[in-house]
């Protein structure tokens, strides 16, 4: 292991000096020039700003998040001996002499580096697996490597979570962090993974930051065995298999990357208490057969039928974008194949983003919903909608929206398409969106996107379709009951808002 679990002393003495140097997110984001901490990688240090930073704070930097090779004596002056005698003791500062790729350097005797990266994420302080070293040479890793927990994927997850979670099992754990940051919100937080390295990283990261995880070690939910949770998240991997020998742990996810999703979804029934909520980051596949959200349904099997799916699409990535994503435009018999492969299993395109499954007291008819989800997206978002479902499915539901006074969302947004016909301007197509963190596009027709632009929040729904069936505005067999249902599906789908118990004020 790169990394020793030493000492509470040596912990806390590492934690207090890193805290009162000020390095924390903010300070590293702004030292380096980056919107967020997933663009380490590709920092440019030429636009680095060193005397608008402290010294220290640039020492730390430069050693621990950009792995920067320095020497002992002038990390030493920096840190001084107290803490730098206290990271030596957790195995953070090496000779660099004694690193393969780093051997052909010139390098001056007392030239040392730190053999994992270590950065603020979250308000906490996380090492993962280092794959690059000083001058952009790429490292040789394991393939049990810990994933960095900067990465973009993992602050979406991060900021899904809810506040209070009760008893929390993070899955495909890694670094621990998401059970950390459970933990520090007052959950009782698990975290588990397969690998050995991802257990001693997760150890390491709880005592960094002195707090109490539980740390699993085993095949999903093979170390939990019949236990139940509030909420089970996960950031498994999601990427397919490009057959090649470095295929790591953390990252493939067999033929279409979903082979690890597939089996953290198939548990949930079983671990997951009523009222509890999954939230999975991932890839995933919209097919002939199905979507992703209607694979999720069935994965979750009769053990989850009574569970509530949402997902929220935070891009979608053609055949051809999967590819260029697996890095195989300089080969393009390996890229032709894996297109292919996608093709022959009936893929029409990947989307990546959160599935997110509410479990209810009782089997649930609807169809999974599909959302847009923007970056400013929060549990809370999900919670609102999963109210709203639930709202739906009581038998007083119609009778009670029938009464409430819907009004258009503020960012509504409608956009309708105009063709000429016989010499007249007619309107034949529409489409609503609205920019909020949680909504979907839809297209319906032109004579019910009219209706709604009646509901302004100041009639009933009830009221509203009176008006519209004294104009004419609608076919004569659409009931009051269809229109309240339309209606709910458009409060569903962050297009409308109303004030009940259940939608709460937006």
């Amino acid at each position: 292991m790169p990394i020793r679990i030493g000492n509470a002393e040596e912990f806390a003495r590492c934690r207090d000096f890193l805290r009162a140097a000020g390095f924390d997110e903010r300070a590293v984001t702004s030292t380096l020039k980056i919107s967020d901490l997933s663009q380490i990688p590709y920092v440019d240090t030429a636009a680095i700003d060193s005397d608008s930073v402290s010294p220290v704070l640039l020492a730390l930097i430069d050693f621990f998040v950009l792995g920067n090779v320095v020497t002992a004596d002038g990390l030493l002056t920096r840190c001084g001996e107290a803490a730098f005698t206290a990271f030596a003791g957790l195995d953070l500062i090496r000779d660099a002499r004694r690193f393969a790729a780093l051997a052909a350097l010139d390098l001056l005797g007392g030239s040392v580096i730190c053999p994992i990266s270590l950065y603020p994420v979250d308000g906490l302080l996380i090492a993962s697996d280092r794959r690059i070293y000083v001058g952009g040479d790429a490292v040789t890793v394991p393939a049990d490597v810990v994933f960095p927990a900067h990465d973009s994927g993992t602050s979406k997850m991060l900021r899904l979570l809810p506040t209070a979670a009760g008893d929390a099992l993070d899955l495909c754990g890694g670094s621990g962090v998401g059970a950390l940051h459970l933990a520090r919100n007052g959950s009782r937080a698990a975290t588990a993974d397969i690998t050995a390295r991802s257990a001693h990283f997760a150890a390491f990261n709880a005592r960094l930051n002195g707090i109490e995880i539980e740390i699993l070690r085993g095949d999903l939910y093979a170390p939990v065995a019949s236990r139940k949770f509030d909420l089970i998240c996960a950031h498994p991997p999601w990427v397919p298999s490009t057959g090649d020998a470095d295929a790591m742990v953390f990252r493939d996810g067999g033929d279409t990357g979903e082979a690890i999703v597939e089996r953290v979804f198939a548990g949930i029934g079983k671990h997951l208490r009523q009222g509890g909520t999954g939230v999975v980051v991932s890839l995933g596949r919209d097919g002939r057969d199905a979507r992703y959200e209607q694979r999720v349904r069935r994965w979750l099997g009769h053990t989850g039928r009574d569970c509530d799916v949402i997902l929220g699409v935070d891009q979608t990535l053609s055949i051809d974008d999967m590819v260029r994503r697996l890095h195989l435009s300089n080969d393009a018999e390996k890229a032709e194949r894996m297109a292919a492969r996608f093709r022959e299993l009936g893929t029409e395109q990947f989307v990546y983003g959160a599935v997110l499954v509410r479990r209810t007291a009782a089997a649930v008819a609807e169809p999974p919903l599909r959302l847009r989800m923007s970056s400013a997206a929060t549990a809370n978002d999900f919670d609102r909608v999963f109210a709203w479902r639930q709202h739906r499915r009581r038998p007083e539901f119609v009778d009670c929206l029938t009464a409430a006074r819907p009004r258009l969302c503020p960012q509504l947004e409608s956009n309708v398409r105009s063709v000429v016909r016989n010499g007249v301007m007619v309107a034949e197509s529409a489409i609503l969106t609205a920019k909020r963190p949680l909504a979907a596009a839809v297209r319906p027709d032109v004579w019910i996107a009219r209706l709604l632009e009646r509901l302004e929040g100041t009639q009933t729904v009830e009221q509203t379709f009176d008006a519209a069936r004294q104009a004419g505005q609608m076919p004569a067999d659409f009931t009051l009951a269809a229109f309240a249902d339309l209606v709910g599906q458009m409060i569903e789908r962050g297009l409308l808002d109303v004030d009940t118990p259940a939608a709460g004020r937006s």
